[in-house]
């Protein structure tokens, strides 16, 4: 899906009058949120991980005219066009954001009781897949456990702060 948005900006890509820079913030403007549609729900496993990348690389060296039989690392790439590794990190942040925005919700709901593994079911016999949650976990060195531990104390931690400031806003409230 992404790349049929790319390939509709073929003539914004082959203007010379318009910037690097420019062609850039058009790609992240106008195909990635194409491409990373649903991210939050997806497991990454290194294969989509390694799609992912190769569908950044491909976009950039579109972007600057580079034709694939032009052999360069991907670190070379991304020197020559200014940018990093955006895109992959882009959707990490966005998953980290959607497992913060879930378990800040109340214990009794039911996607966070998916998301930690609380669903009722016959497993299947072998090895276990990589779930939802074992991204989460990797990315931030946690177990599971210690991870949702780490995430309900920060939620008391928050609770705790913002509840003076909401009784000064009552208060105030009351007066008036």
């Amino acid at each position: 899906m992404g790349m049929a948005v790319m390939i509709k900006l073929t003539r914004l890509r082959k203007n010379k009058s318009v910037s690097t820079i420019t062609k850039l913030r058009l790609m992240r403007a106008l195909v990635w949120p194409v491409a990373t549609y649903g991210c939050e729900a997806r497991t990454l496993k290194k294969r989509e991980e390694r799609r992912i990348q190769a569908f950044e690389n491909k976009c950039i060296r579109k972007l600057l005219r580079i034709p694939w039989t032009k052999l360069m690392t991907t670190a070379q790439l991304h020197k020559m066009a200014g940018v990093e590794n955006e895109l992959l990190n882009h959707i990490k942040s966005r998953k980290l954001r959607y497992f913060g925005h879930v378990m800040t919700q109340s214990h009794d709901n039911v996607e966070s009781s998916v998301m930690v593994g609380l669903a009722e079911g016959v497993t299947n016999r072998g090895r276990q897949r990589m779930c939802w949650l074992d991204n989460i976990c990797q990315w931030n060195g946690l177990s599971g456990d210690n991870l949702l531990y780490t995430v309900r104390d920060r939620l008391r931690v928050l609770d705790s702060s913002v509840q003076p400031t909401v009784a000064k806003r009552q208060r105030r409230d009351d007066m008036t």
